[in-house]
Protein backbone atom coordinates (compact mmCIF):
# COMPACT_ATOMS: atom_id res chain seq x y z
CA UNK A 1 0.00 0.00 0.00
CA UNK A 2 1.25 3.83 -0.88
CA UNK A 3 2.26 5.42 2.27
CA UNK A 4 -0.36 8.07 3.80
CA UNK A 5 0.12 11.68 4.71
CA UNK A 6 1.01 11.48 8.68
CA UNK A 7 -2.23 14.07 9.40
CA UNK A 8 -1.37 13.10 12.97
CA UNK A 9 2.53 13.81 12.92
CA UNK A 10 1.15 17.41 11.49
CA UNK A 11 -0.64 18.65 14.02
CA UNK A 12 1.47 17.07 16.70
CA UNK A 13 4.19 19.63 14.96
CA UNK A 14 2.02 22.45 15.09
CA UNK A 15 0.60 22.07 18.34
CA UNK A 16 4.79 21.98 19.70
CA UNK A 17 5.82 25.03 17.51
CA UNK A 18 3.11 27.24 18.95
CA UNK A 19 3.44 26.21 22.00
CA UNK A 20 7.98 26.62 21.88
CA UNK A 21 6.66 30.23 20.31
CA UNK A 22 4.54 30.88 23.19
CA UNK A 23 7.08 30.13 25.79
CA UNK A 24 9.70 32.18 23.98
CA UNK A 25 7.47 35.40 23.82
CA UNK A 26 6.78 34.87 27.53
CA UNK A 27 10.19 33.87 29.05
CA UNK A 28 11.72 37.31 28.68
CA UNK A 29 8.85 38.97 30.10
CA UNK A 30 9.54 36.95 33.38
CA UNK A 31 12.19 37.95 36.03
CA UNK A 32 13.60 37.63 39.06
CA UNK A 33 11.61 40.03 41.14
CA UNK A 34 13.53 42.85 43.60
CA UNK A 35 10.48 43.69 45.83
CA UNK A 36 11.77 43.23 49.45
CA UNK A 37 11.99 46.70 50.90
CA UNK A 38 9.80 49.57 53.26
CA UNK A 39 7.10 50.61 50.99
CA UNK A 40 4.42 53.32 51.91
CA UNK A 41 0.81 52.60 50.87
CA UNK A 42 -1.98 54.97 50.11
CA UNK A 43 -4.88 55.44 51.24
CA UNK A 44 -7.54 52.67 50.75
CA UNK A 45 -10.50 53.75 48.67
CA UNK A 46 -13.70 52.18 48.64
CA UNK A 47 -16.29 53.06 45.61
CA UNK A 48 -19.50 51.44 46.13
CA UNK A 49 -22.41 51.00 43.56
CA UNK A 50 -25.45 50.57 45.35
CA UNK A 51 -27.70 48.04 43.16
CA UNK A 52 -30.23 47.80 45.87
CA UNK A 53 -30.51 48.75 49.76
CA UNK A 54 -32.74 48.31 52.67
CA UNK A 55 -31.80 50.40 55.32
CA UNK A 56 -33.69 48.64 58.26
CA UNK A 57 -33.01 45.04 57.58
CA UNK A 58 -29.11 45.65 55.79
CA UNK A 59 -27.72 48.52 57.83
CA UNK A 60 -26.11 51.78 57.08
CA UNK A 61 -25.97 51.97 53.19
CA UNK A 62 -22.37 51.57 52.22
CA UNK A 63 -20.27 54.88 51.55
CA UNK A 64 -17.69 55.69 48.60
CA UNK A 65 -14.75 57.12 50.62
CA UNK A 66 -11.01 56.78 51.25
CA UNK A 67 -9.11 55.59 54.68
CA UNK A 68 -5.72 55.51 56.10
CA UNK A 69 -3.03 56.19 53.75
CA UNK A 70 0.88 57.27 54.63
CA UNK A 71 2.02 53.81 56.58
CA UNK A 72 4.63 52.20 55.58
CA UNK A 73 4.91 48.61 55.39
CA UNK A 74 7.08 46.02 54.90
CA UNK A 75 7.06 43.87 52.04
CA UNK A 76 9.08 40.90 50.63
CA UNK A 77 8.36 37.84 48.68
CA UNK A 78 7.98 34.70 50.51
CA UNK A 79 8.00 31.81 47.60
CA UNK A 80 6.20 33.03 45.12
CA UNK A 81 3.69 35.36 47.02
CA UNK A 82 4.28 38.59 48.43
CA UNK A 83 4.04 39.50 51.73
CA UNK A 84 2.47 42.97 53.36
CA UNK A 85 3.54 43.46 57.13
CA UNK A 86 2.39 47.09 58.51
CA UNK A 87 -0.17 49.01 58.68
CA UNK A 88 -2.07 47.34 61.14
CA UNK A 89 -2.02 43.86 59.22
CA UNK A 90 -0.63 40.97 57.51
CA UNK A 91 -1.65 40.48 53.86
CA UNK A 92 -0.19 38.45 51.21
CA UNK A 93 -1.38 38.21 47.72
CA UNK A 94 -2.34 34.48 47.78
CA UNK A 95 -5.35 36.41 49.65
CA UNK A 96 -8.52 38.53 48.99
CA UNK A 97 -7.70 41.79 50.43
CA UNK A 98 -11.05 42.57 52.33
CA UNK A 99 -11.02 40.81 56.05
CA UNK A 100 -14.32 39.53 56.23
CA UNK A 101 -13.93 36.21 58.44
CA UNK A 102 -16.85 34.21 56.65
CA UNK A 103 -14.71 34.81 52.81
CA UNK A 104 -13.28 31.58 51.56
CA UNK A 105 -10.31 31.56 48.97
CA UNK A 106 -11.70 29.78 45.76
CA UNK A 107 -9.03 29.90 43.27
CA UNK A 108 -5.57 31.65 43.02
CA UNK A 109 -2.81 31.88 39.96
CA UNK A 110 0.10 33.81 39.46
CA UNK A 111 0.11 34.88 35.51
CA UNK A 112 3.71 33.95 33.49
CA UNK A 113 5.19 37.19 34.00
CA UNK A 114 5.39 36.36 38.26
CA UNK A 115 4.34 39.81 38.58
CA UNK A 116 0.57 39.82 38.91
CA UNK A 117 -1.36 37.56 41.47
CA UNK A 118 -5.29 37.16 41.04
CA UNK A 119 -7.64 35.79 43.88
CA UNK A 120 -11.22 34.84 44.17
CA UNK A 121 -12.98 34.41 47.26
CA UNK A 122 -16.64 33.69 48.02
CA UNK A 123 -18.79 32.82 51.59
CA UNK A 124 -20.08 29.87 51.92
CA UNK A 125 -23.60 28.71 50.74
CA UNK A 126 -25.33 28.73 54.01
CA UNK A 127 -24.10 32.10 54.87
CA UNK A 128 -26.89 35.26 54.48
CA UNK A 129 -24.28 37.37 53.69
CA UNK A 130 -23.60 36.29 50.23
CA UNK A 131 -20.27 38.24 49.01
CA UNK A 132 -17.86 37.26 45.87
CA UNK A 133 -14.63 39.13 45.19
CA UNK A 134 -11.91 38.84 42.73
CA UNK A 135 -7.91 40.44 44.05
CA UNK A 136 -5.68 41.55 41.98
CA UNK A 137 -2.21 42.38 42.63
CA UNK A 138 0.13 43.82 40.28
CA UNK A 139 3.71 44.44 40.49
CA UNK A 140 3.71 47.57 37.75
CA UNK A 141 7.26 48.48 38.50
CA UNK A 142 10.11 47.64 40.94
CA UNK A 143 8.62 50.70 42.89
CA UNK A 144 4.94 50.48 42.65
CA UNK A 145 2.49 47.74 43.31
CA UNK A 146 -1.11 48.42 43.25
CA UNK A 147 -4.06 46.16 44.55
CA UNK A 148 -7.06 46.01 43.12
CA UNK A 149 -10.26 44.06 44.12
CA UNK A 150 -13.86 44.24 42.80
CA UNK A 151 -17.02 42.45 44.03
CA UNK A 152 -20.60 42.32 44.80
CA UNK A 153 -22.01 42.18 48.39
CA UNK A 154 -25.73 40.85 48.87
CA UNK A 155 -27.57 40.00 51.78
CA UNK A 156 -30.79 38.37 51.61
CA UNK A 157 -34.27 38.82 53.97
CA UNK A 158 -37.43 38.39 54.48
CA UNK A 159 -38.29 41.41 53.05
CA UNK A 160 -35.96 41.94 49.99
CA UNK A 161 -32.65 41.81 49.14
CA UNK A 162 -29.44 44.10 49.65
CA UNK A 163 -26.91 44.56 46.76
CA UNK A 164 -24.06 46.73 46.32
CA UNK A 165 -21.11 46.45 44.46
CA UNK A 166 -17.15 47.61 45.27
CA UNK A 167 -14.05 48.23 43.91
CA UNK A 168 -11.20 48.94 46.76
CA UNK A 169 -7.97 50.37 45.42
CA UNK A 170 -4.99 50.82 47.31
CA UNK A 171 -1.48 51.66 46.13
CA UNK A 172 2.14 50.97 47.57
CA UNK A 173 5.47 52.88 46.25
CA UNK A 174 9.01 52.17 47.29
CA UNK A 175 10.57 53.89 50.01
CA UNK A 176 13.80 52.02 50.48
CA UNK A 177 14.77 48.64 49.05
CA UNK A 178 16.32 45.86 51.00
CA UNK A 179 20.38 45.56 50.65
CA UNK A 180 22.52 43.33 52.20
CA UNK A 181 23.84 45.39 55.68
CA UNK A 182 27.26 46.94 55.98
CA UNK A 183 26.66 47.21 59.79
CA UNK A 184 24.01 46.75 62.34
CA UNK A 185 23.17 50.44 62.41
CA UNK A 186 19.23 50.61 61.92
CA UNK A 187 18.15 52.22 58.70
CA UNK A 188 16.77 56.04 59.49
CA UNK A 189 13.25 56.54 58.66
CA UNK A 190 13.67 58.26 55.07
CA UNK A 191 13.53 62.33 54.96
CA UNK A 192 10.20 63.66 53.41
CA UNK A 193 10.78 64.16 49.64
CA UNK A 194 10.55 67.82 48.38
CA UNK A 195 7.65 68.88 46.54
CA UNK A 196 8.72 68.37 42.75
CA UNK A 197 8.83 71.62 41.20
CA UNK A 198 7.26 72.52 37.46
CA UNK A 199 10.22 72.72 35.32
CA UNK A 200 10.26 75.73 33.45
CA UNK A 201 8.85 75.88 29.93
CA UNK A 202 10.88 75.83 27.13
CA UNK A 203 11.17 79.59 25.46
CA UNK A 204 10.35 77.81 22.54
CA UNK A 205 6.78 76.87 23.80
CA UNK A 206 5.62 80.14 25.28
CA UNK A 207 4.54 81.17 22.14
CA UNK A 208 3.42 78.00 20.20
CA UNK A 209 3.15 77.44 16.61
CA UNK A 210 -0.34 75.86 14.41
CA UNK A 211 -1.48 73.35 16.09
CA UNK A 212 -0.46 69.79 14.05
CA UNK A 213 -1.37 67.33 16.25
CA UNK A 214 -4.22 65.92 18.36
CA UNK A 215 -3.52 62.85 21.13
CA UNK A 216 -5.63 61.54 23.79
CA UNK A 217 -5.17 59.52 26.28
CA UNK A 218 -6.04 56.98 26.66
CA UNK A 219 -6.97 55.54 23.45
CA UNK A 220 -9.19 52.46 25.38
CA UNK A 221 -11.15 51.86 28.76
CA UNK A 222 -12.86 49.70 30.74
CA UNK A 223 -15.40 50.90 32.59
CA UNK A 224 -18.19 49.53 35.06
CA UNK A 225 -22.00 50.51 34.93
CA UNK A 226 -22.41 53.63 37.08
CA UNK A 227 -18.24 54.81 36.65
CA UNK A 228 -17.52 58.15 35.17
CA UNK A 229 -14.13 58.50 33.85
CA UNK A 230 -11.78 61.45 32.47
CA UNK A 231 -10.34 61.18 29.24
CA UNK A 232 -7.11 64.06 28.77
CA UNK A 233 -6.82 65.62 25.29
CA UNK A 234 -3.27 67.68 23.92
CA UNK A 235 -3.29 69.80 21.14
CA UNK A 236 0.41 70.04 20.03
CA UNK A 237 2.59 72.34 17.42
CA UNK A 238 5.35 71.13 15.28
CA UNK A 239 7.19 71.31 18.35
CA UNK A 240 5.35 69.11 20.62
CA UNK A 241 4.22 72.17 22.36
CA UNK A 242 0.86 72.60 23.70
CA UNK A 243 -1.49 74.83 21.74
CA UNK A 244 -4.82 76.51 23.47
CA UNK A 245 -7.29 74.90 20.48
CA UNK A 246 -9.91 73.86 21.42
CA UNK A 247 -11.11 70.44 21.45
CA UNK A 248 -15.26 69.35 20.85
CA UNK A 249 -15.98 65.73 22.43
CA UNK A 250 -19.40 63.55 21.51
CA UNK A 251 -20.83 60.14 21.51
CA UNK A 252 -20.51 57.89 18.47
CA UNK A 253 -23.87 58.06 16.41
CA UNK A 254 -26.19 55.29 17.90
CA UNK A 255 -24.63 54.84 21.25
CA UNK A 256 -26.16 53.28 24.13
CA UNK A 257 -28.48 55.66 25.92
CA UNK A 258 -26.94 56.52 29.45
CA UNK A 259 -23.46 57.08 28.20
CA UNK A 260 -22.16 60.92 27.84
CA UNK A 261 -19.31 62.86 27.56
CA UNK A 262 -19.03 66.84 28.75
CA UNK A 263 -16.97 69.52 26.84
CA UNK A 264 -13.88 68.50 28.97
CA UNK A 265 -14.30 64.84 27.95
CA UNK A 266 -15.50 63.67 31.16
CA UNK A 267 -17.59 60.03 30.68
CA UNK A 268 -20.49 58.93 32.13
CA UNK A 269 -21.88 55.36 32.32
CA UNK A 270 -25.11 55.19 33.94
CA UNK A 271 -26.01 51.86 35.64
CA UNK A 272 -28.59 50.55 33.25
CA UNK A 273 -25.82 50.73 29.82
CA UNK A 274 -25.64 46.91 28.68
CA UNK A 275 -22.37 45.85 28.06
CA UNK A 276 -20.57 46.30 25.46
CA UNK A 277 -18.08 48.53 23.06
CA UNK A 278 -18.98 52.05 22.27
CA UNK A 279 -16.91 55.35 21.05
CA UNK A 280 -16.02 58.96 21.74
CA UNK A 281 -15.57 60.97 18.96
CA UNK A 282 -12.96 63.54 19.67
CA UNK A 283 -12.11 66.41 17.25
CA UNK A 284 -10.08 69.89 16.87
CA UNK A 285 -9.20 72.24 14.45
CA UNK A 286 -11.28 70.09 12.07
CA UNK A 287 -9.58 66.85 12.81
CA UNK A 288 -11.00 64.19 14.61
CA UNK A 289 -9.98 61.02 16.53
CA UNK A 290 -11.76 58.18 18.33
CA UNK A 291 -11.18 56.44 21.88
CA UNK A 292 -13.26 53.26 22.80
CA UNK A 293 -14.56 52.55 25.95
CA UNK A 294 -15.94 48.62 26.78
CA UNK A 295 -18.65 49.13 29.24
CA UNK A 296 -19.26 45.74 31.80
CA UNK A 297 -20.58 45.00 34.80
CA UNK A 298 -18.89 45.36 37.98
CA UNK A 299 -19.59 41.15 38.85
CA UNK A 300 -17.98 40.68 34.98
CA UNK A 301 -15.18 43.72 35.41
CA UNK A 302 -12.30 41.61 36.94
CA UNK A 303 -12.65 38.62 34.75
CA UNK A 304 -12.66 41.10 31.16
CA UNK A 305 -9.62 42.98 32.53
CA UNK A 306 -7.29 39.78 33.19
CA UNK A 307 -8.34 38.88 28.92
CA UNK A 308 -8.18 42.57 27.63
CA UNK A 309 -4.75 43.05 27.58
CA UNK A 310 -4.70 46.75 29.30
CA UNK A 311 -3.27 47.58 32.34
CA UNK A 312 -4.21 47.65 36.30
CA UNK A 313 -6.60 50.70 35.58
CA UNK A 314 -8.36 49.20 33.01
CA UNK A 315 -6.65 51.67 30.23
CA UNK A 316 -4.29 51.06 27.18
CA UNK A 317 -0.98 53.16 27.77
CA UNK A 318 -0.66 53.95 24.11
CA UNK A 319 -2.71 57.24 23.07
CA UNK A 320 -5.44 58.04 20.07
CA UNK A 321 -3.51 60.39 17.79
CA UNK A 322 -4.41 62.52 14.87
CA UNK A 323 -2.33 64.96 12.07
CA UNK A 324 -3.65 67.89 11.98
CA UNK A 325 -1.71 69.49 9.48
CA UNK A 326 1.48 67.61 7.57
CA UNK A 327 3.26 67.52 4.18
CA UNK A 328 3.47 64.24 4.09
CA UNK A 329 1.42 61.89 2.60
CA UNK A 330 -1.46 60.29 4.18
CA UNK A 331 -1.76 63.59 6.28
CA UNK A 332 -4.79 63.84 8.87
CA UNK A 333 -5.67 60.54 9.02
CA UNK A 334 -6.34 59.23 12.49
CA UNK A 335 -4.35 56.25 13.91
CA UNK A 336 -3.75 54.63 17.44
CA UNK A 337 -0.22 54.29 18.60
CA UNK A 338 0.30 51.22 20.43
CA UNK A 339 3.71 49.27 20.55
CA UNK A 340 2.05 46.05 21.60
CA UNK A 341 1.46 45.45 18.15
CA UNK A 342 4.73 44.80 17.00
CA UNK A 343 5.07 42.00 19.37
CA UNK A 344 1.71 41.12 18.16
CA UNK A 345 2.89 40.68 14.89
CA UNK A 346 5.99 39.22 15.26
CA UNK A 347 4.43 36.63 17.32
CA UNK A 348 2.10 35.86 14.24
CA UNK A 349 4.74 36.17 11.49
CA UNK A 350 6.72 33.24 13.82
CA UNK A 351 3.61 31.14 13.75
CA UNK A 352 2.75 31.86 10.14
CA UNK A 353 6.36 30.58 9.54
CA UNK A 354 5.97 27.50 10.94
CA UNK A 355 2.33 26.59 9.06
CA UNK A 356 4.05 27.76 5.79
CA UNK A 357 7.01 24.98 7.22
CA UNK A 358 4.55 22.63 7.83
CA UNK A 359 2.59 22.67 4.86
CA UNK A 360 5.63 22.13 2.67
CA UNK A 361 6.35 19.19 4.55
CA UNK A 362 2.68 17.98 3.88
CA UNK A 363 3.25 18.85 0.00
CA UNK A 364 6.66 16.50 -0.06
CA UNK A 365 4.88 13.79 1.87
CA UNK A 366 2.23 13.84 -0.51
CA UNK A 367 4.41 14.18 -3.75
CA UNK A 368 5.92 11.07 -2.00
CA UNK A 369 3.09 8.95 -1.76
CA UNK A 370 1.90 9.84 -5.58
CA UNK A 371 4.95 8.35 -6.49
CA UNK A 372 5.05 5.19 -4.51
CA UNK A 373 1.46 4.97 -5.84
CA UNK A 374 2.22 5.09 -9.29
CA UNK A 375 5.69 2.51 -9.06
CA UNK A 376 3.33 0.10 -6.94
CA UNK A 377 0.78 0.47 -10.05
CA UNK A 378 3.61 0.32 -12.64
CA UNK A 379 4.66 -3.30 -10.67
CA UNK A 380 1.44 -4.33 -10.67
CA UNK A 381 0.60 -3.85 -14.32
CA UNK A 382 4.14 -5.36 -15.08
CA UNK A 383 2.69 -8.69 -13.01
CA UNK A 384 -0.09 -9.19 -14.68
CA UNK A 385 1.53 -8.68 -18.09
CA UNK A 386 4.32 -11.57 -17.25
CA UNK A 387 1.57 -13.74 -16.11
CA UNK A 388 -0.57 -13.54 -19.27
CA UNK A 389 2.51 -14.40 -21.73
CA UNK A 390 3.52 -17.50 -19.24
CA UNK A 391 0.04 -18.73 -19.17
CA UNK A 392 -0.17 -18.47 -23.82
CA UNK A 393 3.35 -20.67 -23.61
CA UNK A 394 1.60 -22.89 -21.85
CA UNK A 395 -1.70 -22.99 -23.68
CA UNK A 396 0.54 -22.93 -27.00
CA UNK A 397 2.81 -26.03 -25.59
CA UNK A 398 -0.39 -27.95 -24.37
CA UNK A 399 -2.19 -27.47 -28.27
CA UNK A 400 1.04 -28.77 -30.03
CA UNK A 401 1.03 -31.64 -27.01
CA UNK A 402 -2.09 -32.71 -27.93
CA UNK A 403 -1.59 -32.30 -31.41
CA UNK A 404 1.33 -34.40 -31.85
CA UNK A 405 -0.58 -37.40 -29.41
CA UNK A 406 -3.38 -37.57 -31.88
CA UNK A 407 -0.57 -37.81 -35.18
CA UNK A 408 0.98 -40.48 -33.22
CA UNK A 409 -2.42 -42.29 -32.35
CA UNK A 410 -3.51 -42.36 -35.47
CA UNK A 411 -0.26 -43.40 -36.85
CA UNK A 412 -0.14 -46.55 -34.56
CA UNK A 413 -3.96 -47.71 -35.45
CA UNK A 414 -2.81 -47.66 -38.81
CA UNK A 415 0.22 -49.39 -38.33
CA UNK A 416 -2.08 -51.72 -36.55
CA UNK A 417 -4.65 -52.06 -39.02
CA UNK A 418 -1.95 -52.65 -41.89
CA UNK A 419 -0.71 -55.65 -39.90
CA UNK A 420 -4.25 -56.85 -39.19
CA UNK A 421 -4.74 -57.02 -43.03
CA UNK A 422 -3.93 -60.85 -44.87
CA UNK A 423 -0.88 -61.03 -46.90
CA UNK A 424 -1.74 -61.97 -51.13
CA UNK A 425 0.01 -64.49 -52.54
CA UNK A 426 1.51 -64.20 -55.45
CA UNK A 427 2.16 -67.94 -57.69
CA UNK A 428 4.94 -68.06 -59.78
CA UNK A 429 4.20 -69.89 -63.00
CA UNK A 430 6.68 -72.64 -61.65
CA UNK A 431 4.26 -73.23 -59.41
CA UNK A 432 2.25 -75.44 -61.45
CA UNK A 433 -1.31 -74.75 -60.26
CA UNK A 434 -2.33 -74.46 -63.53
CA UNK A 435 -4.30 -70.83 -62.37
CA UNK A 436 -3.82 -67.91 -64.52
CA UNK A 437 -1.51 -65.65 -63.76
CA UNK A 438 -2.32 -62.34 -62.80
CA UNK A 439 -2.27 -59.51 -65.51
CA UNK A 440 -0.07 -56.39 -65.78
CA UNK A 441 -3.07 -54.34 -65.55
CA UNK A 442 -4.08 -56.45 -62.10
CA UNK A 443 -0.84 -55.88 -60.97
CA UNK A 444 -0.80 -52.01 -61.57
CA UNK A 445 -4.04 -51.04 -60.46
CA UNK A 446 -3.60 -52.48 -57.20
CA UNK A 447 -3.80 -49.39 -54.94
CA UNK A 448 -0.40 -47.99 -53.22
CA UNK A 449 -0.16 -47.04 -49.50
CA UNK A 450 1.05 -43.64 -48.62
CA UNK A 451 2.91 -42.39 -45.43
CA UNK A 452 1.98 -39.36 -42.85
CA UNK A 453 4.49 -37.23 -40.50
CA UNK A 454 3.36 -37.88 -36.73
CA UNK A 455 4.48 -34.47 -36.14
CA UNK A 456 3.16 -32.00 -38.26
CA UNK A 457 0.32 -34.03 -40.27
CA UNK A 458 1.98 -33.74 -44.18
CA UNK A 459 1.53 -36.96 -46.21
CA UNK A 460 4.27 -38.41 -48.34
CA UNK A 461 4.41 -41.27 -50.96
CA UNK A 462 5.24 -44.73 -49.97
CA UNK A 463 8.95 -44.13 -51.26
CA UNK A 464 9.72 -41.59 -48.40
CA UNK A 465 10.88 -42.36 -44.96
CA UNK A 466 11.55 -39.04 -42.98
CA UNK A 467 9.57 -35.56 -42.72
CA UNK A 468 11.00 -33.08 -44.49
CA UNK A 469 10.11 -30.23 -42.07
CA UNK A 470 11.42 -31.73 -38.88
CA UNK A 471 13.27 -34.95 -39.48
CA UNK A 472 10.03 -36.99 -37.87
CA UNK A 473 10.48 -40.55 -39.43
CA UNK A 474 7.33 -41.31 -41.12
CA UNK A 475 4.32 -43.55 -40.27
CA UNK A 476 2.43 -45.57 -43.09
CA UNK A 477 -1.45 -45.16 -43.59
CA UNK A 478 -4.13 -47.50 -43.58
Amino acid sequence: MPPRVPVGFLRTALAAAISAVVLLLAWPARADLQLDGRWQQSPLREDFTVQQWLPNGCGPTPQTGSTGGGEIVAIRLEGDELAFVGGGRVYRSNQCYDQMPSLVRETHSRDASGKTWRTRCTTPPSDPRKAILNTLVVAQTDSRIDIIETGRYEVVLETGRCVADVKRTRSYNLVAADKPAASAAPVPPPAPEPAAKPEPKPAACESPGEPTRLEVRPSKKLLRTGETFQFRALVLDDKGCATRTPTTWKTQAGAPPGVTVDAKGLVTVGSAVPEGMTEIVVAAAGKETRVSIEVTSPAHYDDLLASSGLNASGENDAAAVVTIASSSIGAGEGRVEDRSKTRRWVFIGIIGGVLVVLLVLAAVLRGRSRRAAALVREATERHEAEVAEVLERRRVREEQHALQKRAHEESVAAAAAARARPKVQLVSPEAGTGGPLPGPGAIAGAPKRGKICPTCGDRFDGAAEFCGKDGTQLVLLN
